[in-house]
This record gives C-alpha cells, structure tokens and sequence, in this order.
C-alpha cells in the first residue's frame, strides 16, 4: 500500500513540471514572435523613414543616380550675320575637343623608346601649330613644347584618371584631320578616343570689319562700369540668332566617357535664325582701308565712314576706326561706335539746317544778301569770322553775299546774322523748327545706344547756366555751335534733303531667315514725311551743287565722272570722346578745350541730278606740328572721293545702258588660215558659214555682203605657192617660210595683196614674195 501511494505521487509531479515546460515554451514562443512584429515595425519605418524623409539617403541616391545617368544641354547652333550679298560678318563654326585615354592599349603596348620618340616629336609639333600668335587671337594661355612633354608623362603616370583632354583649344574640321594624318601617335591612333566634344566657337571671317554693327552676345561692361548682355546685332537680335537648345540624357561608360540613350526626355535642338544686314560686304571693306589710310596720314584719334541709300535709309557701310594707344598708329574697329554714340559740334555741315529754316521760315531764296565786307564781323555781342573773305574774280570782295555765294564758301558771318537778325526776338521759334527736325532726338537707332542730338532751349535753365547771352550765342546757332549731333544724324538730315524731303531712318538689318525662308522682313521706318516744300529742297540742291564746285572743294572731287553736291564742315571741339590713345587721355585729363580738336567732315549726295547715295566721312585729331591740317576737305575729302569712285565703279545703274542693235551685225571679213579655227570663228559670227574645205588643213574665207562666209581649201604642195590672201600674217609666215620663200610685208591687219599669184611654181621666181596687209 506504501509503494502505492508513493507512485501516485510521483506521476502528478510529473505531470506538474510537464505543464510548466509548455508553458514557459509557449511564453518564450509568444515573446519571439513579439520581437519579429516590432522588428517588423522598425524596418518598416525605417523603410519608410527612408524613402520619405531621410535627406541624407536622398541626397547620396541622387548622387548615385547622377554618377550614372546625367542630362545634358545640346546648345543649338547660332544662326549667322550675314551681308546684304550672303557673305558671312559673323557665324558659329564647328569645333572639336578630342580626348586621349592615357590607359588605352596604344600607350600600354607602346615601348619606353617608341613612347619618347613620338611624345617629343608631338609636342613640338603641338607648340608649332597652338602658337603664340594663334594663342593671342584665340584668348587661351600659351603651351611650350617642353611643357606639352611634361604633361604627357605626368598624364601617362597617374594611375586613376583616364582621360585628358590636351589641345588648348577646340580645333576645326580640317585641323583635327591634318593632325590625325601627319602628327605622332594621334595618326595611328595611339591613345585616342572618338568621343570628341563639339563646340560652336563664333568667328568673324571679315575680322574687324564692321565689328561695332556686328557687337557681340558676351557680357560687356561700358565706359561707366555697367554691365550688358552684349552689343550690336548679336545683342539685338539674339532671340532670333540663339535658336533654341535641346537636351538629353547620357549614361557613364568609363572615366570621362559618357553615351547618349534613349528617352522621352531626350529633344533635339533649334538652330538659330540669320540675320541679313544692309551691309554691302565689299564695300565696307573698301571704306575701312580708304579711311583707315587716310586717318594713318593726318594721324587722327578716330574716324568715321558711312554710306546710305538715299530712298530706303539702308546703310551700306559703317566704318568707326579707333586710334590704338599710340595716338594715329593700329586702328582698330573695337573701341566704339563712333558713328552713333560720339556726340560733337558738326561745324558747317550745319548750316544746310539753318538754310532750310531761312527759306522756309523767313522768306529767303538764293539771292538774299547779307553784308561781308571782310571775314571778320560783329553779330550781335559775338566777333564772327570767316576762313576767307569772299571775293569776285578779279579779287575784289563782294560785300554783299548772296544765300548761294554764303553756302559754297561756307561762310560763319552770313548764318551768323542771318539766323540771329531773323530770331532775336523770338528765339525760340528757330528752337522749335530744329526740334521738329528731329535736332533734339533719336532717329532709331536707340538700340545700337545712338547718342541723342541736343540743342539747348534758348534762354532756359541750361542756355543761362552754360551759353550766356542770347546776343552772344545765338549767333553761334547759325553755323553748327552749341548744337551737338551724333555724325548719324548728320547723314540722316542730308539723306532726307537727298530724297526730296523724305526723311527716314537709318536701317541695318534688312531681314531674317531661317533655311533661306523669309521669317521677318525689316521695313523702312519714315521719320518724317516730308520737311520741307519742294521749292525749299531745290534750293538746297543748288546749294549743294555750289558748294561742290572744284573752286570750293580744292579740286578734290573735280576728276568724279558724275556731279555731286557736298558740304564740308570742321569744327573745334571741348568734350570727350572715348579713346585708348595714350595722348588723346592725357588731353582730355588736363581740360582738352586747351589744345586744338577738330572734327574735320563732308557730306556728299550723288549724283546730283538723282541721288542715290548720301556718303559721309568724318574725322577727328588734334592739329600738331607733324599734321596741322584739320578742315573738312582735307582730312575727309580725298576718303569721301575715293568712296565715291568705288561706288559708281561698281553700280551699274550709274552707267548708261547699251541699247541692243535691232539687228545682228556681222563681221565684213573672217581670217583665212588653220580650217579649224576658222571654222569656229565663223560659225560663231557669220550669219551662215559654206565649208567647201573637204577637210583641208589650211583654208581661205570670203564674205559677201550678207555676212555669209564661204570656206575653201588653201592647201598646195610644197613646189606651188599657197593662196594667203585674207590669212592673218602668223598663218602666212609659216606656209611660206616652210616652203623656203623669204617674206617681206607692209601694213597691218589681213594679207589683202601677195606678190606672186597663187598657184605658181616655186622653182620659177626667185625665192622671195611681198604681203600686203590691210584692215
């Protein structure tokens, strides 16, 4: 009973601790899975930590992302300046960067002997071809041989970097194919990795000419330190020159090589549209070296040159030469625009102004007098002066000059008195008739930065503060002082005095297009309709026409085969102007109203009776001991006569016309002589050609009087003497002296008369024949 109890006892321990075991199992089970559900959790947040609000994780993903795939600008290709005959002023050219892959099988399986022998032939030839010259006019830091060899060895040592570009420059088409066939190692390929870089680098083929038109599309800073996003044309027009750019993605192959793939994101580029200016291409270059050999000889500081078509305002040429720092030596198109933003007093040629308020506002004609008895003269509180006393014939002086005499001798003291006699009283009446004239304004071409003309208001603030007196400046208004005028606008007024009145803009750009389609058109702007009557500007024509006589003009313009008229003016001037000439700063730092300037000028129409274009040369210097002269037709003349010339030797509608013949015309006689050549000849000019030769070596012609050429043998043996009448005397020389015959001959032209008739034997005269030759 004892053993009993015992056993039964011992089971339901058993069965306790086994109860116990589950569940401390079931405990450790449920605690396990409540640690995989919070781990769960944590990496689920942290996933979503991750990818929505971690800005490290993001940051160092996109850099892996953009360490593989990239996107890329493809810039369009710059549309082109182009002359008003196509010819290029500025265009984007093609460039290349090749790439060397200094790791590549080439330099690796290339002996240390093979490698220095080349890299030093390379680099000489390198430095040669990347010279300092080129290095200068490309902006790029000069490489020597030596240091071309230092990089090729440090480039071949480095044991990361792969690919280096090596040339200082983008190089052209034509230089990268030179250089893979005549250079070591790029001409067979040591090294070398097509995948080379384009770069659209923006040449001007006519190098300076027309450079301030022209501008540029890189920021530039003016003379008052303010930044522009570029100049000119290439400014100006830069929406329509730029195209648009496209884009694409690349994935990265190897260090410094990449490869375009395909994507939706991927466009191709827009090239840009061209502009074609009014600019004729030949003739801006004929201008330039006209003036530019014309400021070298009166050692000027700058000059200026410009032609425009009198009936649309089209501006054919627009020279501005700049001095270099040594004042009257390297001229140069890149200092400034001279022509539009250099504002000075314009002398004479103002006073075709001032005739035009006199004859339309007063009352004048060509014969209203004004006292001069000698040059010099008070008018009001002001001592004039003339350059000269006018005089007759017989040397007398005239005393009373007439509107026309005043002109041509470009006299001070007759618009002097005549504008300050005319408008003491009401000063402002003049004022307000050169306003209207536009002498106090633009006249469109605002965005090339044209200077605004000025005339102060007489007696207002600034009259007062700067002029004084009404009698003492006044008078200065009659003859081109006080006013100041871009030379532009000088041309401008003429040009519209040239069109008979009708005033319009000066015009630069005529259209622009793209593929050679017309996309917009440029058209003439009118400033003003018309400004004056027609009585008016036939006077000024007479004036003109006066003042361009040889007497006035010292002859310069007498040997022109067509009639012009012209004013010349030369004025002193005060003010700056923009220079890099050393001298002309220091000038103008010590007060240049102490040293003697003038703007030396002419203005030209031609020819007269139709004028076609209006040309203007303009000239400023200081008058030293080495070149004194300074007056308009000195300095301005001979480049103003020079462009002329140029301009109607290349006009063909400034020459008469050959009216076609009502019928043809024939020769009267064709040459006899080789049948070939005769047979040509004839054929191209006989009315109609008989060939009764039978394939003869050598022929005769007659002509009847109907043009009609009939070709016959002149073939002989060698014992009969030949038939050379109407042969030119070469032909005959040979066929007679080849048979032995001694010739002698008179006259010139065709062989009308030989001494022995044709058909005789040799054997019967005495060995010699007499030609006769006659037109």
């Amino acid at each position: 009973m004892a053993k009993k109890t015992t056993t039964k006892k011992t089971s339901t321990n058993s069965g306790s601790s086994s109860g116990g075991a589950k569940k401390d199992i079931l405990m450790r089970v449920r605690i396990l899975y409540l640690l995989f559900i919070l781990v769960g959790f944590g990496v689920g947040a942290r996933l979503v930590w991750v990818q929505m609000f971690s800005d490290s994780v993001a940051h160092n993903a996109n850099v892996l992302k953009d360490g593989i795939i990239r996107k890329v600008v493809i810039p369009a290709h710059r549309g082109a300046i182009l002359t008003r005959n196509g010819e290029p002023l500025a265009m984007s050219s093609l460039r290349y960067q090749p790439t060397f892959d200094f790791k590549s099988d080439g330099f690796n399986d290339a002996s240390a002997e093979e490698f220095e022998r080349n890299v030093d032939s390379l680099s000489r030839m390198l430095a040669r071809h990347f010279s300092e010259e080129d290095a200068r006019n490309e902006g790029y830091k000069y490489i020597s041989a030596a240091e071309y060899k230092d990089i090729f060895h440090k480039e071949l040592s480095r044991g990361v970097e792969r690919a280096k570009k090596i040339f200082p420059r983008p190089v052209t088409l034509d230089e990268w194919e030179m250089m893979k066939a005549d250079f070591p190692i790029l001409n067979n390929n040591m090294g070398l990795v097509y995948g080379i870089e384009r770069v659209d680098k923006r040449i001007h083929p006519m190098g300076e000419v027309a450079f301030q038109i022209i501008g540029s599309n890189k920021e530039t800073v003016d003379e008052k330190g303010k930044k522009r996003n570029g100049s000119g044309i290439e400014r100006l027009y830069n929406n329509y020159l730029s195209g648009s750019d496209g884009r694409a993605k690349e994935q990265y192959i190897a260090h410094g090589f990449w490869s375009r793939i395909n994507d939706p994101y991927n466009k191709a580029p827009e090239d840009g549209c061209d502009v074609i200016t009014t600019i004729d291409g030949n003739l801006q270059r004929a201008a330039t070296e006209i003036l530019r050999e014309e400021l070298e000889t009166h050692k000027g500081s700058f000059g200026v040159a410009m032609v425009m078509e009198v009936e649309t305002g089209d501006l054919l040429c627009v020279v501005n030469l700049s001095s270099g720092t040594t004042r009257g030596t390297n001229f140069t198109e890149k200092v400034n625009n001279h022509a539009f933003m250099t504002r000075q007093c314009p002398g004479s040629t103002f006073k075709l102004a001032a005739a035009m308020v006199l004859i339309e506002k007063c009352g004048f004609n060509l014969d209203t007098s004004v006292s001069i008895p000698q040059k010099v003269k008070t008018v009001g509180s002001r001592q004039v002066t003339d350059s000269h006393t006018i005089t007759y014939e017989n040397g007398k002086a005239i005393g009373n000059v007439s509107l026309r005499d005043a002109f041509a001798h470009s006299s001070n003291i007759y618009f002097a008195e005549a504008v300050y006699e005319n408008f003491k009283d009401n000063p402002k009446q003049y004022w307000e008739y050169l306003n209207e004239l536009h002498f106090n304004n633009t006249i469109g071409l605002e965005a090339y930065d044209e200077a605004s003309s000025y005339i102060p208001e007489p007696m207002g603030k600034e009259w007062r503060a700067t002029h004084g007196s009404l009698s003492r400046s006044l008078p200065y208004l009659g003859y081109g002082y006080i006013v100041e005028l871009p030379t532009v606008h000088t041309l401008t007024f003429f040009n519209g005095v040239a069109n008979g009145g009708r005033m319009v803009a000066p015009r630069l750009v005529d259209h622009i297009e793209r593929d050679g389609k017309v996309i917009k058109e440029m058209p003439t702007k009118v400033i003003m309709e018309k400004m004056c009557s027609d009585r008016t500007i036939d006077m000024l024509h007479e004036c003109l026409s006066a003042a361009a006589a040889p007497a006035r003009t010292k002859r310069r313009f007498a040997d022109l085969p067509f009639n012009i008229g012209c004013k010349t003016g030369t004025a002193e001037i005060n003010g700056d102007f923009v220079s890099i000439a050393t001298l002309d700063n220091l000038r103008m730092g010590q007060n240049i109203a102490d040293f003697n300037y003038n703007l030396g000028s002419v203005v030209c129409m031609m020819p007269l009776e139709k004028p076609k274009y209006t040309v203007m040369v303009a000239m400023l210097k200081e008058s030293m001991s080495y070149s004194d002269t300074h007056f308009g037709i000195d300095v301005a003349g001979p480049a103003a006569n020079d462009i002329m010339l140029y301009l109607y030797n290349n006009d063909p509608e400034l020459h008469p016309t050959v009216s076609k013949a009502p019928a043809p015309h024939t020769p009267e006689n064709i040459k006899g002589g080789d049948r070939s050549a005769v047979s040509t000849v004839s054929r191209a000019l006989a009315a109609h050609v008989s060939d009764k030769s039978s394939g003869a070596t050598w022929c005769s012609t007659t002509t009847d009087v109907g043009g009609n050429v009939t070709i016959k043998s002149a073939d002989t043996d060698n014992t009969t003497i030949p038939d050379v009448r109407n042969m030119g005397l070469v032909d005959a020389l040979f066929l007679l002296e080849k048979r032995g015959l001694k010739v002698t001959h008179e006259g010139a032209g065709r062989i009308v008369e030989q001494s022995i008739e044709p058909g005789s034997s040799i054997v019967d005269c005495d060995g010699s024949i007499h030609l006769k030759l006659d037109v």
